[in-house]
């Protein structure tokens, strides 16, 4: 992927292309319409990658390099400890630390729920049987119904 080759030194660049090959095949395996017992064997073989990618990338790329918090987030909890520190009264001088060391949390439930994709949709079918879309397609046509009935004068009828 031509945006992200070379982004980082060689160990880690080849970890990152691999990591994105894993979690591009498993999003495609994730939202396919149609699934066989072949693919969704494939899907749960993707699944078992994709864990064991993001564990090496945690453990050989994630503790390589520091990463801190963005600064519009350290101006946000900047500003909420001031606002904090106004309502009770307190001096806010502690609340300006500077960035936070961030990294990457496995401890999340999104990530967590990952393996129980395929068995999901053996049980309950894949997700386009049960999104939102359609009923919203459906009150976006109603809307329109809705606005022609409002135009037609209904003592002329036209």
């Amino acid at each position: 992927m031509p945006p992200f080759e070379n982004l980082l030194p060689e160990p880690h660049n080849s970890r990152i292309l691999n990591l994105l090959f894993d979690l591009a095949t498993w999003h495609a395996y994730a939202k396919l319409w149609l699934h066989t017992s072949d693919t969704l064997d494939l899907f749960d073989s993707a699944t078992v990658s994709l864990g064991q990618m993001v564990h090496t990338f945690m453990k050989m790329t994630c503790e390589y390099y520091d990463t801190h918090e963005l600064p519009q987030e350290t101006a946000v909890h900047g500003r909420c400890t001031t606002a904090m520190a106004v309502k009770t009264g307190t001096s806010s001088s502690a609340g300006s630390s500077g960035p936070k060391c961030k990294s990457l949390n496995l401890q999340m439930y999104k990530f967590h729920t990952l393996g129980d994709y395929p068995n999901m949709i053996r049980q309950c079918g894949t997700t386009d049987n049960y999104a939102m879309q359609p009923v919203g397609l459906f009150s976006h046509n109603c809307k329109t119904l809705t606005d022609e009935f409002h135009r037609v004068n209904l003592n002329t009828g036209s």
